[in-house]
């Protein structure tokens, strides 16, 4: 059955053309990804098939009841509780609180706000950005609900675990256009890198087809000039056959000339695709941490009034490791990143230390100068190696000269990130960097740390993200610190293992 259904749909913002769509069908019991690049207009085409906003121009048809969590505060005002849907049980397995406060954290916020769209939801569910602020034990949660519904679902999610588990289409917004995928998340990528590679071989077929064209047309015109003129020892009537010879000969070649020159004027132009620049973030060699450790601490204790926090934890962060801090929301992270920080209590941090912090709403960025500016006032590189890195975290061409107050969240995040990587920290703190990230973004950022070789602390609850970028993981748990020398998904095979009988203990 047809749920949703736009024809001829355009949006705008301002002048610009946002995207454009000429005709998409949703049918019941579908489970559809809407992706793109930060800025492409995801949220405002969730808006449009929620029957929240209009389009520009065309129609939009939906068939059916829409429960929809807005990214933001919108539909919720002080006090609400969601017209009477709590308590209610889906509530309770999100912990979710009774009334929608403007003192709730973001997470308590996006708990609330979840749990109030799937208890009305019915016909259609639409999600937008779900997962952020949540830990993932209440991640675990959402993937199990999104999998027991049985009605059509539409989300935008930058946890690309979450795609590749629950939907099996791919509705992307790129340069405008609404491109379809009838497919999961991960052969919508294996596509992606498909088409891109078939961009490149026909741009690179199309440049040395031109300069083929090219050179056969310099070649018949260097052919033309060269005919010789008539020998003087001919007579006039040899001479004149002579010239009717040349004069023939010419035509044609000039006549090639002008055939090959029509041929090239006709050749489909094809444009490069777009292929950022990488560049190795190393730690200069005098500014390295020579020991094992750049943290350690033996015995931490923490407490906020009779709050426990901590109790005799203990943990290492090696100086050539990337560590992932994994733990629920309330356990202590962040806490746990400001006392080393201040290196408070009994954490010992390395004299040789020089840490570059990212944390949750931290502020390092000039809003009145470029993105350019901003990264190179404070890079030990040169303006080559500044700009190869904006372009690895897709900030192409003129993009760098954009003024920081009018980036988007994502674009100063990874602004942000850039100014630290190329500060010659050797000791990097993020505390949640994939806030506000695309999905394409949190690809590029991870190739880029990939590259980076000194010591680094990262917390994410992007399951993905945390798996290809750390190497070791510190679980919080029950007051103590976990150590587990592997990446998080081998310490959640390994906890498997264990419950079943199968595993060897590795935990510190």
């Amino acid at each position: 059955m047809l749920k949703i259904s736009l024809n001829k749909i355009k949006k705008y913002y301002g002048d610009r053309l946002l995207f454009e769509c000429g005709s998409l069908r949703i049918y019941e019991g579908e489970r559809i990804a809407i992706t793109g690049v930060n800025g492409c207009g995801k949220t405002t085409l969730l808006n449009i098939l929620a029957g929240v906003s209009p389009a520009d121009g065309g129609e939009a048809v939906i068939n059916g009841s829409v429960s929809y969590a807005a990214q933001l505060d919108e539909g919720f005002a002080q006090g609400a509780t969601a017209g009477g849907a709590f308590p209610g049980l889906i509530s309770a397995e999100f912990n979710a609180a009774e009334e929608y406060l403007a003192h709730l954290s973001g997470g308590e916020k996006t708990r609330y706000r979840i749990s109030a769209a799937l208890e009305r939801a019915r016909d259609i569910l639409i999600l937008d950005e779900p997962t952020s602020n949540l830990d993932m034990r209440a991640i675990e949660i959402l993937e199990e609900k999104l999998k027991e519904f049985r009605g059509t679902l539409i989300i935008v999610s930058h946890d690309r675990t979450l795609l590749q588990k629950i939907c099996g289409r791919v509705i992307e917004i790129e340069n405008s256009r609404i491109n379809d995928f009838d497919c999961g998340y991960l052969e919508y990528e294996y596509q992606k890198k498909l088409i891109f590679e078939r961009a490149e071989f026909e741009y690179y077929d199309y440049l040395s087809e031109k300069k083929r064209i090219e050179r056969a047309i310099v070649d018949k015109k260097q052919k033309s000039w060269e005919m010789r003129k008539t020998p003087k020892r001919m007579g006039n009537s040899e001479a004149r056959l002579h010239t009717r010879g040349i004069n023939s000969k010419k035509k044609k070649i000039d006549g090639a000339a002008q055939a090959l020159k029509s041929r090239l004027a006709q050749l489909e132009v094809k444009e490069k695709p777009y292929r950022p620049g990488k560049v190795k973030i190393s730690v200069p060699e005098y500014g390295r941490v020579h020991a094992r450790a750049v943290v350690s601490c033996d015995n931490l204790g923490k407490n906020f009034g009779e709050k426990i926090i901590f109790e005799e934890a203990r943990f290492e962060i090696p100086a050539y490791a990337k560590t992932a801090l994994i733990g629920p929301n309330g356990c202590g992270k962040t806490t746990l990143i400001k006392m080393i920080m201040a290196a408070e209590g009994n954490i010992r941090v390395s004299a040789q230390a020089r840490v570059g912090y990212f944390g949750q709403g931290i502020e390092t960025l000039d809003y009145r100068k470029s993105v350019l500016e901003n990264v190179s006032e404070s890079s030990l590189h040169d303006e080559t190696t500044v700009r190869t890195l904006l372009a690895g975290l897709l900030f192409r061409r003129d993009e760098v000269h954009k003024k920081a107050e009018s980036l988007s969240g994502g674009e100063r995040v990874k602004t942000a990130i850039a100014k630290i990587l190329l500060a010659g920290f050797n000791f990097l703190i993020l505390d949640e960097p994939t806030n506000y990230l695309d999905a394409f973004s949190l690809s590029a950022l991870e190739e880029v740390l990939a590259d980076y070789d000194g010591a680094m602390l990262v917390c994410s609850h992007d399951r993905r993200f945390v798996n290809n970028v750390a190497d070791r993981t510190l679980i919080i748990r029950d007051k103590k610190i976990v150590t587990y020398e592997g990446s998080y998904d081998e310490y959640l095979n390994h906890v498997m293992a264990v419950k079943t009988g199968s595993g060897s203990v590795r935990l510190e």
